[in-house]
């Protein structure tokens, strides 16, 4: 073995032998090195480090789920990671960053953002000061909670947030799928579009175990007087565990996706949920990536994505009720809308709820 062939035999273990819990002897990168080598080196990220630039190569990186979220330690801990099915090696003047890589910034509450925020973008979030805040219509009265959180005692709950400019019925000047697509925004180009929703929720009481926590958006207000601006798509984790996107093309009229089962009953304890819409390009075509995400300990940091697709029409709709010419086609548009929504409880704590715009 010649000495770039060892020196890209260090980095690669090296970086990965964070994940062997149990190796007899700890792989040593200085081993692989010429002794002036191994003196000038103060650690073994060192040894990595300049093993990648003595070998011509720019940079690893370890990723699972098609190569859109790099492995990630989970909160720091570097004997804890998410998982590594891939290995990508990129040449020199070619950084190895997919597309949508998960962020490791925070936000106001120092919850980990899957997604970094769309620059100058839009984003609300939820604080004391919300109880007057324009932006946000909570359609009943939360009670603030000694910890800090918030109750809800309702069996309905749609808690809507506006963009800043507000949200205006009389400013949708059209419905028509077709046209909502081509231009990209149903009441003004600032609509929620590209996001990324968080709520941390505890249910205390439930008399429908089947019925969920939905977090949706791209559209406006739902209702009967104006089904076609009642569009969605509607990220939901269910009481029992189980998760799912449903589309809704007009209100009321949905196409799901098949459930998954994705933890345990949420009945007693906090969970961190977050829903993902986004609009990437699929055989050339637009389309919808959906992703759902648990933090099944609420601790702010361990997120586990459980659910993923990408509508790119194979989800189903009825566009056509309202005028579209491709009944399935996905919904690429904004909406001045985003909700969280819950039904079939009485008691309900949450904390923590956000809506980011996120880049594309």
């Amino acid at each position: 073995m010649d000495r770039i062939e060892r020196l890209i035999a260090c980095a690669v273990i090296a970086t990965f032998s964070v994940v062997a819990h149990a190796a007899p002897e700890p792989f040593s990168c200085r081993s692989g090195l010429f002794p002036q080598e191994q003196e000038a080196l103060k650690s073994e990220s060192d040894c990595a480090a300049q093993a990648l630039g003595a070998s011509g190569f720019a940079s690893v990186s370890a990723s699972t789920d098609d190569g859109n979220k790099p492995a990630n330690a989970i909160d720091g801990d570097l004997s804890t990671w998410a998982g590594i099915s891939e290995l990508a090696v990129a040449t020199a003047g070619t950084p190895a960053s997919p597309p949508g890589a998960s962020s490791t910034e925070q936000d106001v509450f120092g919850v980990t953002m899957i997604y970094p925020s769309k620059a100058g973008g839009e984003a609300w979030f939820l604080t004391e000061a919300s109880r007057n805040d324009k932006r946000f219509d909570p359609q009943g009265a939360p009670k603030p909670n000694a910890d800090g959180s918030w109750k809800m005692r309702s069996p309905k709950v749609r808690m809507e947030v506006f963009t800043s400019t507000g949200y205006n019925r009389k400013a949708i000047s059209t419905h028509d799928p077709d046209e909502l697509a081509r231009r990209g925004y149903m009441q003004a180009p600032n609509d929620w579009k590209n996001v990324e929703m968080t709520g941390f929720v505890k249910v205390n009481a439930v008399s429908d175990p089947k019925d969920n926590f939905s977090w949706y958006a791209r559209g406006g207000r739902h209702t009967d007087s104006a089904p076609c601006e009642g569009t969605s798509y509607k990220g939901g984790l269910h009481y029992d565990g189980r998760a799912r996107w449903e589309k809704e093309s007009w209100h009321v009229s949905y196409d799901q996706t098949a459930y998954k089962d994705v933890t345990s009953s949420l009945l007693g304890r906090w969970v961190g949920f977050k829903a993902i819409m986004k609009n990437i390009t699929y055989n050339g075509q637009p389309a919808v990536k959906l992703e759902l995400w648990l933090n099944d300990n609420a601790d702010k940091v361990t997120w586990k994505k459980i659910y993923d697709t990408v509508d790119h029409g194979q989800i189903g709709g009825a566009l056509g009720f309202c005028g579209g010419s491709v009944p399935a086609a996905p919904i690429t548009w904004g909406g001045p809308i985003a909700t969280f929504r819950w039904d079939s409880t009485s008691d309900v704590d949450f904390k923590w709820l956000s809506v980011r715009e996120i880049a594309e």
